[in-house]
């Protein structure tokens, strides 16, 4: 039985992604509290082939994905992984504005009505994000941040990946979120 439906963002997880001698490994994932909303659009798009009087092919560039990310608030502990933020001696966090940030694999998991799926971006990197906060008024309403994340594809087996995705029953699911594996593709 397939969703018809899909609601609920929970379980979003980051994990620090490094190169080394042709391929990336993962650090253990951490858990990103807070999580709003998710939305990804397309990096790419179609053009149409036309020869005589008719499309004669349709060509098809994906590129990654473009996704932004809401959230209640940003984690110190992000800021520092992802950011390159410090700490001071008085333990005040420090913006870096020359400091790398880093590439890092996203997952998160959608309720939906039956599978309760899971995700996993495998090389993704994040715009710094700014500051907003208001004042009370006659009902106080939460500040939000929204982080605008890149994920690129990832070469497996001659194969350009962008994501994995899992669904309850697949043999990984309940361990899905303790370490990021890439899917094995044969041929």
């Amino acid at each position: 039985m397939s969703n018809k439906i899909t609601f609920g963002l929970r379980n979003v997880h980051y994990a620090l992604a490094t190169f080394t001698e042709d391929n990336w490994s993962f650090d253990t994932p951490k858990e990103l509290i807070g999580a709003q909303e998710f939305s990804s659009e397309l990096v790419g798009g179609t053009s149409q082939v036309y020869a005589d009087d008719k499309i004669l092919h349709t060509l098809v560039s994906n590129s990654g994905q473009t996704i932004t990310l809401k959230l209640t608030e940003l984690s110190d502990e992000f800021k520092k992984d992802i950011f390159g933020y410090i700490e001071d001696k008085n333990k005040n966090l420090i913006e870096v504005t020359n400091a790398e940030v880093k590439t890092f694999a996203l997952g998160y998991e959608i309720q939906g009505d039956t599978k309760a799926r899971r995700v996993w971006y495998f090389l993704c990197t994040a715009t710094p994000v700014g500051q907003a906060t208001k004042s009370k008024a006659d009902s106080i309403e939460a500040n939000s941040v929204s982080l605008t994340i890149t994920a690129r594809p990832i070469e497996i087996n001659d194969k350009e990946v962008i994501r994995v995705i899992a669904s309850k029953g697949d043999t990984n699911y309940d361990t899905f979120f303790d370490a990021v594996t890439l899917p094995t593709i044969e041929g």
